[in-house]
């Protein structure tokens, strides 16, 4: 018997906890977390699109204003006193700069945005459950809210109108289903 003694995982939980029960719950709450640890770094990537996505839409909106108030009335001197010509030329200039600089900026976050979406739909992908996939892609890639992505669900069911609180709990659940499969594709990855 010299060989390999491991006791299967299996095996091993059921001992634990017809043997140790109090070390069992302690050995499951520690897995309970380790999980939690992993969904939580998927969610967090996941997020990260969303926010890079609001920065996106932030700097175009920032952007869309820097252009409208160049040679607006607001760099004009009303005052009827005499001014400086240069300045107004140099304001101009710092403002077509800044445009310069803030469209380069969105060109390379625009960059890192279709980076981050190839990398999660290749990781939504290995999902199994289509369902799972549709929540997931609903919910951080087209950051819809969740009576939507349950209707896209359940809204063909004939008892939708009258159990809809229910659907949407089911939706709810099928999140966190696929949380915890992309969390386990996404670590079988990071470890290959």
């Amino acid at each position: 018997m010299g060989q390999d003694q491991r006791v299967p995982l299996a095996e091993y939980e059921m001992a634990l906890s017809v043997y140790a029960p109090e070390k069992y719950a302690d050995y499951m709450r520690g897995k309970a977390k380790e999980q939690r640890k992993e969904t939580d770094l998927v969610k967090k990537k996941l997020e990260s699109y969303a926010a890079l996505q609001r920065k996106i839409d932030n700097k175009n909106q920032r952007l869309k204003t820097l252009k409208a108030s160049i040679g607006s009335t607001s760099s004009q001197n009303l005052t009827g006193m005499p001014g400086g010509g240069g300045n107004r030329e140099s304001e101009e200039e710092r403002y077509l700069i800044r445009v310069d600089d803030l469209e380069r900026s969105i060109e390379r976050l625009e960059q890192e945005e279709r980076d981050l979406l190839d990398e999660l739909e290749a990781l939504i992908e290995q999902l199994e459950n289509p369902d799972e996939q549709t929540v997931i892609e609903m919910r951080y890639i087209d950051r819809l809210r969740w009576w939507p992505i349950c209707a896209a669900l359940y809204s063909k069911e004939p008892d939708y109108e009258e159990k809809a609180d229910k659907y949407l709990k089911r939706t709810f659940r099928i999140h966190g289903s696929a949380l915890q499969s992309l969390a386990r594709v996404y670590c079988k990855d990071s470890l290959e």
